[in-house]
């Protein structure tokens, strides 16, 4: 029993100072208002993690801190979490007003609930007041974790339309995207969900043979260790402004998928402004552009590239690749640069340079997103293709 304490008191100090040294680092980085709110969430974790310590060897003091800066979690993170989302394409002062509105039920949480459960531990003030919150502890963590839930619900959501519109305005995919912050959603809804389990299980089951802390705790540092990890390795990701006014990030609302569906039918026919000569001349010049200038070999290649290149704005070249040759930028771009590595491959080059050398050559930016790619197209992966092309020159 001794050493599966000293364990646990090694995994919550460790994890706390695993979590320190992220917050510092993301400090100590370049300022932006997105990676001031993820300090947020490991912050938040940090006094979740000293909470349970403090109960653990009963620091009253310690857990009067935590539960002061720690308590009501849910309502913060959630609101945080969306706005996080919603400021990775859109600038600080155009979403901080709405953040503080969101952030009320966390106010009134903080004022009503933390201040005085965390005066009655550090102090004689308030006591009564704690042993009532005991008593409802269970259900006010089942309404923090639903208002959270939702607000993840609604950011994954936009982290998926934000994917959509990133896809169709450009030919690449760099690190620049939001995988990591679909980690930081999911990871997060996992470990509430589960948590809303367990609280519900306390309330059927009020004597429990284990601690269910415990357990949470160590999902935690797990998962923000994981979350760091990779976070480290993250290039910015912000993305650029006018991909926002594509997006719409709202609050969770209860329009219908019905309405959404009809709202965004009628807003592209508003852009249907092309003729059936402008749609013919604009197809052959942006054919040309591929087939005989190669344009899809520029590895960065965006939208806005090549609505230059053709001398119209983006909106009617997403109509043309939308709505007349039903393909997205990232797609159509991509199979020019498919088919272009298996001309060479089957032309000699794969015995003159490597796979991933003619794949750089034919505009692909990484050996992740060619892989990728690559199988999407043509059903195998790059190698297995290319052992196929010598399989098939053997006599």
């Amino acid at each position: 029993m001794e050493k599966w304490s000293m364990f646990v008191d090694f995994v919550l100090i460790g994890g706390m100072a695993i979590l320190s040294l992220f917050i510092v680092f993301i400090l100590k980085s370049k300022p932006q208002f997105s990676k001031q709110l993820l300090v947020v969430f490991f912050v938040s974790a940090l006094f979740f993690l000293l909470y349970y310590y403090g109960y653990l060897h009963r620091l009253r003091i310690v857990g009067a801190l935590a539960i002061l800066f720690g308590n009501g979690a849910g309502f913060l993170l959630g609101p945080i979490l969306f706005f996080y989302i919603r400021s990775l394409v859109q600038q600080k002062q155009k979403i901080l007003n709405s953040l503080f509105l969101h952030l009320i039920p966390f106010y009134v949480f903080w004022a009503f609930v933390s201040l005085p459960v965390a005066l009655s531990l550090g102090a004689s003030a308030f006591r009564s007041y704690h042993e009532k919150y005991l008593l409802v502890a269970d259900y006010i963590n089942i309404v923090e974790n639903i208002y959270f839930m939702i607000y993840a619900y609604f950011s994954f959501r936009l982290v998926k339309r934000i994917n959509k519109v990133y896809k169709e305005s450009y030919s690449y995919r760099t690190k620049d995207n939001l995988e990591w912050a679909e980690y930081l959603i999911l990871g997060l809804m996992a470990i509430i969900i589960l948590d809303t389990i367990f609280s519900i299980y306390e309330l059927i089951f009020p004597i429990i043979t284990w601690n269910i802390g415990t357990v949470i705790a160590f999902l935690f540092v797990g998962f923000y260790s994981f979350l760091g990890y990779k976070g480290m390795f993250q290039a910015n990701i912000l993305l650029p402004e006018f991909l926002f006014s594509e997006i719409h990030p709202n609050p969770p609302n209860h329009d219908s998928e019905r309405a959404e569906h009809l709202k965004l039918q009628k807003s592209i026919r508003q852009l249907d402004t092309l003729s059936d000569t402008e749609i013919s001349q604009l197809k052959e010049k942006l054919y040309t552009l591929l087939e005989r200038d190669k344009i899809y070999l520029n590895d960065s290649l965006s939208l806005l590239d090549l609505a230059k290149e053709l001398e119209i704005s983006e909106k009617k070249l997403s109509e043309l690749l939308n709505q007349h040759l039903h393909v997205n930028c990232y797609n159509f771009i991509n199979e020019y640069r498919v088919a272009e590595v298996k001309k060479r491959l089957e032309g000699g080059d794969n015995e003159k340079y490597t796979l991933l050398g003619i794949a750089f050559d034919s505009g692909f930016q990484s050996k992740a997103s060619f892989n990728r790619v690559f199988k999407q197209k043509t059903g195998m992966s790059p190698s297995r293709y290319r052992r196929s092309i010598e399989a098939s020159k053997v006599p």
